[in-house]
């Protein structure tokens, strides 16, 4: 009988662990779920803001040389760069329809590219 009382009692305190272990990794892994979650949210957001600045940007580089039709190399080394990027990230507005137009443009040709591949 002592025996009894014994193992039950140690069943009942093993249960009482068991079922409070598993309600802490249960809480973790809600806790972890949470910031994954909150992780991809500020992802999009940062990706979102990346974007419209660099549209920002390459719409107002294209509309400062828009009248002469005449960029600087560098200028447009950069523009070329800043629209790779935009691209990469899913860009796909009205910027193809400027990159299109600048193509037709004359380039300004400068010493600060000398050297530079």
């Amino acid at each position: 009988m002592a025996q009894e009382i014994i193992i039950k009692t140690i069943m009942t305190i093993v249960s009482f662990v068991v079922t409070g272990l598993l309600g802490y990794f249960v809480g973790k892994v809600k806790e972890y779920k949470k910031r994954i979650q909150d992780k991809d949210i500020e992802s999009k957001l940062l990706k979102e803001a990346l974007m419209t600045m660099l549209q920002s940007s390459l719409t107002n580089t294209y509309y400062v040389y828009e009248n002469q039709q005449v960029i600087p190399d560098y200028v447009y080394k950069n523009w070329l760069n800043s629209y790779a990027i935009y691209e990469k990230l899913g860009g796909n507005d009205y910027i193809h329809v400027l990159a299109d137009k600048m193509k037709k443009w004359d380039f300004e040709k400068t010493d600060i590219l000398k050297g530079i591949k």
